[in-house]
């Protein structure tokens, strides 16, 4: 959920709430006002009866003129004066209304009487309900115009803080070593431009140190490489070597070769990393595995293995050198592991790769063979890079590569 709809809606939330208390309290205000009123109504219609008794000697005769409905009866001397709610049937509305009613107590000479007058309130409720209405059309037109304003002025606000999320998406390590952010008069966005803009400067640099430093360190590892190699060729091929000095020779010969093969592949991701097969040409892949099936053809017939191919005609545009790296690295590896007498299958169609082949049972977890130095077998002599190499390749291309085991084949498709 984006920053400005979360912002929102906890806008009309708190709104929401601001404005249900808000419409509760001025409801009830204008409830107990009217309430009142209608007992002072009630108390001057009192002191109206009581003035008329007090002149006349006699209980009014006509009600009516003064104004609400009054009731009297015997009473007692003592009676309490009280206020209360009733509700009464209307003949002409055919339903029950509200009265307040004012009790009281009079005296005509020392015979006591019980007063009773009735007041509506449907006015005052009619005047409330009406209230209340109001306040909720005004607070729907004002909420739904706090809403707009609030969306478009924040969404004006917050510009700035998203062309700055704009240029860091858009933002390229390998092109690019500082990021121009545009220009805001909003202090927080402006502190956030400095502070990425100096962060990225600073991860640039290091990248680019970095990467020199990882090509200069193997391209000048590979000299001493090669001449260790061929000063221990010149000592295996000597006639005065011991059986036991032969030996160690041979141990050094091959340690040095698997460091050089070493150097060799992680200077290879390296340079796929850094962008550096940026050439792309349309590569046949059917004619690509053909020739390089040809190549490991000795080692196919040694190990015994059958060979199933299905290949259709297909161009991908890829580096040659990479192309020819993942072909390499995936049917190398499936003739290097697979058993004696086993099988391999070629698979080319148009949206994917498919290589599967017999060998050994998986013991470890299928996508972690794509990480550096991860292998099936630890006391094996592989590097444990080709995969990785393959997971590189395809990560260069937008390919998705999967790795499965099942009923002890080994399956490895890489989708186009």
């Amino acid at each position: 959920m984006k920053l400005l709809t979360r912002t929102n809606i906890y806008f009309l939330i708190l709104t929401l709430i601001v404005f249900a208390l808000g419409g509760m309290v001025f409801y009830e205000r204008i409830h107990s006002i009217l309430r009142e009123d209608a007992l002072e109504r009630l108390e001057q219609e009192q002191e109206k009866i009581s003035d008329y008794v007090s002149i006349n000697h006699a209980l009014p005769q006509n009600a009516i003129s003064l104004g609400d409905s009054v009731a009297f009866s015997a009473g007692t001397s003592n009676e309490e004066r009280k206020i209360g709610h009733i509700r009464l049937f209307n003949k002409t509305e055919k339903e029950f209304e509200p009265y307040q009613t004012l009790t009281f107590s009079i005296s005509i000479g020392s015979q006591p009487y019980k007063a009773i007058i009735y007041r509506p309130l449907i006015e005052s409720d009619d005047l409330t309900a009406a209230v209340a209405e109001a306040i909720a059309i005004i607070a729907c037109c004002l909420l739904f115009v706090l809403l707009v304003s609030n969306f478009f002025i924040s969404k004006m606000v917050w510009k700035p803080f998203y062309r700055t999320l704009e240029k860091i998406k858009s933002f390229d390590l390998i092109k690019e070593s500082k990021v121009e952010f545009d220009k805001t008069n909003i202090q927080e966005f402006k502190e956030l431009n400095e502070v990425i803009g100096s962060m990225t400067q600073k991860i640039a640099s290091d990248y680019h140190n970095l990467k020199q430093f990882t090509e200069n360190a193997s391209h000048e590892l590979q000299t001493p490489l090669a001449i260790i190699q061929s000063k221990l060729e010149l000592l295996i091929q000597s006639e005065n070597l011991s059986a036991k000095q032969m030996e160690e020779v041979q141990v050094v010969y091959e340690a040095a070769g698997r460091l050089s093969r070493l150097n060799q592949a992680l200077l290879l991701l390296t340079k796929i990393e850094n962008k550096q097969f940026g050439e792309t040409i349309p590569i046949a892949l059917n004619d690509s595995i053909k020739d390089k099936l040809e190549a490991f053809s000795a080692l196919i017939e040694h190990k015994n293995i059958a060979i199933e191919k299905h290949l259709i005609p297909l161009s991908v545009n890829m580096n040659p050198v990479l192309a020819d790296m993942l072909i390499n690295n995936l049917i190398g590896n499936a003739i290097k592991h697979n058993i004696p007498g086993g099988k391999l299958s070629v698979i080319l169609s148009e949206k994917s790769f498919t290589i599967e082949n017999t060998g050994k049972p998986l013991t470890a977890i299928p996508e972690d063979l794509f990480q550096r130095f991860r292998k099936n077998d630890n006391s094996s002599e592989s590097l444990g890079l080709g995969l990785a190499i393959v997971k590189q390749i395809c990560d260069e291309y937008g390919f998705q590569v999967y790795y499965k085991y099942t009923d002890g084949l080994h399956t490895i498709d890489v989708k186009f």
